[in-house]
């Protein structure tokens, strides 16, 4: 800061502080007049219109150092701040984008998990300002690997902004409420290569750096800023799609996801045209949190996909479905999250029944979904059926929305919109009005008030319980009849394994898709003996597969059946992949079997470096409430 910001923050700041007591205050009591709970901005007084972000990544202090131009409109003409959400950052200076001017600015106290706001004192004329920062060691958006964490000989970086964690990157107003494009510039050192979730447009080299630009053209919410840095390499799928990953991997990711530009056109007739140019997939090293992220143009993926039959693919098919849900129309705020993943799966879902072809479409499509109520059955129960956060509109005041994510916004909300196509006449009425969302809301970010609005304007004569399933806690309003005609082979199997009926002739008539809802289904029963899984592990060797949801599965029906073999591999496979779908149940599971439940806490102690922020913290979480009702 200069002599003069020395003088003259502490006079603002005892100005302010009182405005931040009243807003926290506000935020616990559901009282702030924000559009966004999980966010310090208010972007009903000022919006950002484009961010340039300059950034150099040092690998080894784990920090990123550089500058971001942003650009703003006042909504409110007499604004006279802007406020950014920043968590962790060390801001240098700011100066007016035009005259170079240094503008005096606060950082906040840091508020839970929310960082802390930053306010910039705008001048009547400024209309742009220059933030210096670096990022902290710690960013909770950021993962550095060591090179003993890859599958090669550098280390490895790469982000994870959803919800909220945008803010530890960049300084911005970190809600889905606003769209910004994005240009970038990121030096790396060679021989690291750079991508982003943009358009790459060019490169420079120096003796030891490369620097990369990016352009991104179309308007995203910061949860969809990215960055990966690694030694990596790609190969082109068709001349919109690649896939990308470390060396060592690329032939094996080229061959499990070489179909993605046939699922690509396979939601473009059904949602439309793609229009973000590129669309590259990224397959991550294994502490990934999550089974996929939908950021533009470069979509990322868990390695835990790469079963080697292609079984695994269809969430490349939920991610590519976001490419309209989530990307193009998006949900103003971390409430209305329903309106990103309901909508999501139930186009994932479209989009494999197109693909399935029409005869078996709609049995493999309504399959999905009912094997889909197992998930939103296991999120109730460990939230509690009466928990507000099993809700599809929920209230996050005061609350980080990862606390709030779990399965409930992707299966309750496409248990719904099911539910509302029944209502309609089924996928011949429903489909088109789909489309037509689609089309009306793209680019905009919007709340469950105006999908609904939407749908009374289309079909003003049908009947729904609105505030009933977007408030009401636990599992959906009415449970929709599927068609189980895709299931019942598992159903089958599952029941006679259930009462020791195992036959090795039946298991090579399942695929790899059926082993996964057959034991998904297994895990269901309370019947199940530890004779049984004895028997089951000795005919059938589950806890060797190299597909990872059959592993999942087996690991969960072994630990309820109280197998103790199962222990040390369950607890191999969550300590050298980080997926939080994975981790977090088997974990779980564990804590609650007495005899191993120190000895899963001892591990994840010694092992919890090698997990992502979001997936640590989420496990401590996890031991916390254990502990507590122990």
């Amino acid at each position: 800061m200069s002599h003069f910001q020395t003088l003259v923050v502490p006079i603002i700041a005892s100005i302010l502080i009182g405005h931040w007591i009243k807003l926290y205050f506000d935020r616990e009591n559901r009282m702030s007049p924000r559009p966004d709970p999980s966010s310090f901005s208010d972007s009903s007084q000022i919006r950002t219109t484009t961010l340039n972000i300059v950034l150099t990544a040092d690998l080894k202090s784990a920090v990123l150092s550089g500058h971001v131009d942003i650009a703003f409109k006042r909504v409110n003409k007499e604004c006279q701040s802007l406020v950014l959400d920043c968590k962790d950052l060390d801001i240098s200076r700011i100066l007016d984008q035009a005259s170079g001017e240094e503008l005096e600015y606060v950082v906040g106290d840091k508020f839970k998990e929310f960082g802390s706001p930053l306010t910039i004192s705008l001048q009547p004329s400024t209309n742009g300002v220059t933030v210096h920062y670096k990022t902290s060691p710690t960013a909770s958006g950021v993962q550095v690997l060591s090179p003993d964490q890859t599958f090669g000989e550098h280390p490895y970086l790469f982000t994870q902004n959803q919800a909220i964690h945008a803010r530890s990157i960049v300084p911005c107003q970190d809600t889905p409420g606003i769209k910004t494009p994005y240009t970038a510039e990121l030096t790396v050192d060679k021989p690291l290569v750079a991508v982003m979730s943009a358009v790459s447009v060019r490169s420079e080299e120096s003796e030891s750096t490369t620097t990369y630009f990016f352009n991104q053209k179309i308007p995203i919410p910061a949860y969809l800023l990215a960055i990966v840095i690694g030694d990596i390499v790609s190969q082109d799928i068709s001349p919109r799609v690649r896939v990308w990953s470390e060396r060592a991997n690329i032939d094996k990711c080229y061959s499990e996801f070489e179909d993605t530009e046939t699922i690509l056109k396979a939601a473009e007739e059904v949602a439309g045209e793609y229009v973000w140019g590129r669309y590259d997939l990224l397959v991550l090293p294994p502490s990934f949190p999550y089974g996929g992220m939908e950021n533009p143009c470069l979509t990322f993926v868990t390695p835990t996909l790469l079963a080697g039959d292609k079984s695994l693919v269809n969430v490349v098919a939920h991610e590519i479905a976001h490419s309209w849900t989530g990307n193009l129309v998006t949900n103003a705020n971390w409430e209305h999250f329903w309106l990103n993943e309901g909508f999501t799966v139930f186009l994932e879902r479209k989009i494999l029944a197109k693909l399935a072809g029409p005869e078996e479409g709609e049995a493999v499509r309504e399959g999905a979904h009912m094997m889909g109520l197992n998930s939103l059955k296991y999120a109730i129960e460990v939230f509690g059926k009466d928990n507000p956060l099993t809700a599809l509109n929920v209230n996050l005041d005061g609350v980080d929305p990862d606390d709030a994510f779990s399965s409930v916004p992707y299966e309750k909300g496409s248990t719904f919109l099911f539910y509302l196509e029944t209502l309609v006449g089924g996928p011949a009425v429903f489909d088109p009005f789909l489309r037509s969302y689609i089309a009306e809301h793209a680019y905009k970010s919007i709340t469950s008030e105006v999908f609904v609005s939407y749908f009374k304007s289309h079909f003003p004569n049908v009947e729904v319980d609105w505030r009933g399933w977007l408030t009401t806690p636990g599992m959906p309003l009415v449970i929709p009849k599927y068609d189980d005609s895709r299931q019942q082979k598992s159903i089958e199997v599952a029941k006679a394994w259930s009462n020791g009926d195992i036959s090795e002739k039946e298991r090579e008539s399942l695929s790899s898709k059926q082993v996964i809802s057959t034991l998904t289904l297994l895990h269901t029963y309370d019947d199940v003996t530890l004779e049984t899984v004895k028997q089951l592990d000795s005919t059938f060797h589950f806890g060797d597969s190299q597909n990872a949801e059959i592993l999942f599965a087996w690991c969960r029906v072994c630990i309820k059946a109280r197998y103790s073999p199962i222990v040390s591999k369950a607890l191999n496979f969550v300590t050298t992949q980080g997926r939080m779908k994975f981790v977090r149940p088997i974990f779980r599971d564990l804590f609650s079997w007495k005899e191993y439940s120190q000895h899963a806490i001892d591990v994840f102690e010694r092992k919890k470096s090698f997990y992502h922020n979001i997936c640590r913290s989420m496990v401590e979480k996890d031991i916390l409430a254990h502990q507590a009702n122990a």
